[in-house]
């Protein structure tokens, strides 16, 4: 199994409201996306120097499933809202042994 995890930073104009709905929209990404295992989304609750706002956390079957993950059109959809308020973002994608 791979593990993509990704932690943003927003410009402040990025609403409470525009997350929520971002949020939801990447929640319902396994409904339209068959690769896509599962997704966990959330905002930050420590608030620490060093923290990010939100993290997502998805996984796949393998290396192939994230590539069509990556690719489809309702992973860009999200891109494109994210891509004007992001002011960083990081991932790690990684293999998790044994887990099927």
């Amino acid at each position: 199994m791979i593990r993509h995890v990704a932690v943003f930073r927003f410009v402040p104009e990025f609403t409470a409201d525009e997350r929520e709905h971002w949020m939801s929209l990447l929640r319902a990404l396994p409904e339209r996306i068959p690769q896509l295992r599962s997704i966990s989304v959330g905002v930050d609750v420590l608030g620490g120097p060093a923290s990010h706002e939100l993290a997502i956390v998805a996984d796949f079957d393998d290396l192939d499933g994230l590539a069509a993950y990556s690719r489809h059109p309702a992973h860009d959809e999200v891109l494109r809202i994210s891509a004007p308020v992001k002011i960083s973002v990081a991932t790690v994608d990684f293999e998790i042994p044994g887990a099927s």
